[in-house]
């Protein structure tokens, strides 16, 4: 496991062979200690300056630029539950100067146990923010950082479901951190939200000061593990109760941070927290039982400020990066109904587009910013009928679009056994009422040889009151260079139809163009649509440019 094994044993040398020189971030975020495998260290590998809308007293090394987003959803309600998503970026202007932008969308029933909150609610938050470097000595950094945002709110539980209102919001944070030991380090936050006292001549929460706490374990370059906690006080309430009126709630969070390069890393994580924007960080789910949101949080940093390193900066391979091969950027595009193990070159662009009988459309965009990274859209129209055992279409006769993410966790280029990456997408239709789903998938590779590879994939996807799991496997061979023969099956574990599909794929020598002619009996080409079967076989061509 080439990313993984890297950083128990693969990086096992000198600290001298990875310092660059001149680079000299902030001390009190680094590791100095056995766990320091790497004396320059990026944003990704520092002691966080913010989980999310909780702020450390940390602030990140000058000219960096570090992007965030994710989502978390709760298991309450019909379907799949309330979900939040959330995106913010960071900009490092000086040493003790940072400056943000967030964002986050809700748009479901906030489930309170009465009514009006059975009814959905569109919530949205965003703004931008300061943060200022106050003391950073002997163990202990101090900041002090605020924001400035805008909230909108639409639903039957304040009355505005035809206009919404848009209000305006705030917060002020006194952040610190402390050194315990090199790996650990302690979080005091003390902080106030301004947020309006009324919403359509509805009572809101009004201004709720508080005080957090955390706390950040990092045994090695790369791994953080994370817990934090805000306690708010003098206030009516920071939650829904199930009466529709306001409760006190601590609001905390607990996750993992896994550096899957030194620029890109990935959070799992676990909340009751229903902001996610610094002034609305304090609001908690409405407080039942189920209420408990998991999520996964996507960080990259695009720029990584005077936190350089020279070797081994784009992988944590062990060795270093070798030219890639035609065949090895071939083996990066995604089968005709199963993903491929492996991401795109970084800043490799790819475009497809596809047509189908039965009004079948469908539109792929990916990117690669970084090595073992690809981002994905993908916009669709399913035709209808597309069934798993029970479960129907989510968007029949619809639009509808993925946005996500690729991440490789193996690759058998580098000595792994075979190639692995992770693929998460969510997405929704675009007629109201929407549908939303989530995608998620394991996709595996082993190259036989130059001619013969096979493909498995494990397939998750939730939407309405469906889950679907599956399993997915193909064989490719590519009798002369830019001709592959692709045959692939994926059966549906709830005892459905099998989804199948065969194809040609041909390659215009020496140009980024290449192009599919396959059948198949799959809904769709990316993500859920691979999961469901039409009752008859479709006919399809895919157009696809690669650059």
């Amino acid at each position: 496991m080439t990313n993984l094994t890297a950083y128990f044993t693969g990086l096992g040398l000198s600290a001298a062979a990875v310092l660059c020189a001149g680079a000299q971030p902030a001390s009190a975020q680094l590791l100095e200690g056995p766990g320091a495998l790497f004396l320059d260290q990026t944003p990704i590998e520092m002691m966080a300056s913010n989980y999310s809308s909780f702020e450390t007293g940390y602030l990140l090394p000058r000219g960096a630029v570090y992007l965030q987003v994710g989502f978390d959803q709760t298991g309450a309600g019909a379907g799949t539950g309330t979900e939040v998503y959330n995106l913010r970026g960071d900009w490092a202007v000086a040493d003790w100067l940072q400056v943000s932008a967030f964002g986050q969308v809700f748009d479901d029933p906030p489930l309170c146990g009465t009514a009006a909150c059975n009814a959905n609610l569109t919530f949205l938050a965003g703004g931008g923010g300061l943060k200022l470097g106050l003391v950073d000595s002997y163990g202990l950094s101090i900041a002090a950082s605020g924001s400035l945002e805008t909230i909108f709110l639409s639903g039957n539980l304040y009355g505005n479901e035809a206009n919404g209102n848009w209000e305006m919001a705030g917060s002020l944070q006194l952040p610190m951190s402390l050194t315990v030991t090199d790996s650990l380090r302690l979080h005091v936050t003390p902080g106030v939200s301004f947020l309006p006292d009324s919403v359509n001549g509805v009572p809101y929460y009004g201004t709720i000061p508080y005080v957090g706490a955390g706390l950040t374990w990092q045994p090695i370059t790369g791994l953080q593990s994370y817990a934090t906690v805000m306690l708010p006080y003098g206030t009516d309430g920071n939650g829904l109760s199930s009466s529709g009126g306001f409760e006190v709630t601590p609001v905390w969070m607990t996750g993992v941070k896994f550096a899957v390069t030194p620029k890109a890393a990935v959070d799992i994580f676990a909340t009751n927290g229903w902001g996610q924007t610094p002034a609305t960080s304090i609001l908690a789910f409405p407080g039942n039982d189920d209420d408990i949101a998991y999520g996964i949080r996507l960080s990259y940093t695009p720029w990584v400020g005077v936190a350089t390193r020279d070797v081994y900066f784009d992988s944590y391979r062990v060795d270093m990066l070798s030219p890639v091969t035609h065949l090895e950027r071939a083996r990066q595009i995604d089968g005709l109904t199963l993903t491929s193990a492996n991401t795109l070159t970084p800043h490799r662009i790819l475009a497809e587009a596809g047509i189908g009988n039965r009004d079948f459309m469908d539109v792929h965009l990916g990117f690669s910013p970084d090595q073992d990274l690809q981002l994905d859209a993908i916009f669709s129209q399913y035709p209808g009928g597309g069934v798993a055992g029970n479960a129907l279409s989510p968007w029949s006769d619809e639009w509808s679009y993925m946005v996500g993410g690729k991440l490789r966790l193996m690759d058998q280029n580098y000595g792994d056994l075979f190639s692995l990456a992770g693929q998460v997408l969510a997405g929704r239709d675009f007629n109201q009422p929407t549908v939303g789903v989530i995608y998620a998938s394991l996709p595996a590779n082993l190259a036989l040889s130059d001619t013969v590879s096979v493909a498995l994939e494990s397939k998750f996807a939730a939407y309405g009151d469906e889950r679907l799991k599956a399993i997915g496997g193909g064989v490719t061979v590519r009798p002369v260079r830019d001709l592959a023969l692709i045959g692939e099956v994926t059966v549906d574990l709830d005892e459905g139809d099998p989804v199948w599909a065969g194809g040609v794929r041909y390659a215009l020598p020496n140009t980024p163009f290449s192009a599919d002619a396959y059948v198949t009996n799959a809904t769709g080409l990316h993500g859920v649509g691979t999961m469901l079967a039409q009752d008859e076989a479709r006919y399809g061509l895919t157009l696809r440019f690669a650059y």
